[in-house]
């Protein structure tokens, strides 16, 4: 039974990540790891691991782009309606 449990943990992850999951990567990396029976297996669930993981990072940096540009549109936003207020009376 324990076998059938670690297989059916990969293959979610290996979904997820597929998928580009964020919730279910965040599902499964929140459950207990099962235990593996097997080097092969573990090695196996380490190789999806670090690709959720590079999954993470990457959305990790579009939202950090994301969050830049709205930074600058509002300051550029806020400039102008400055500018543009103030010469209007």
């Amino acid at each position: 039974m324990e076998r059938r449990n670690t297989k059916k943990w990969t293959n979610e992850l290996k979904v997820a990540i597929i998928n580009n999951d964020l919730e279910q990567i965040k599902h499964l990396s929140k459950r207990e790891v099962p235990s593996f029976s097997s080097i092969q297996e573990a090695k196996e669930a380490m190789h999806w691991i670090a690709k959720a993981r590079d999954v993470l990072i990457g959305e990790k940096n579009k939202i950090g782009t994301i969050l830049k540009e709205i930074k600058r549109n509002t300051k550029y936003t806020n400039t102008n309606q400055t500018s543009t207020t103030s010469w209007v009376v």
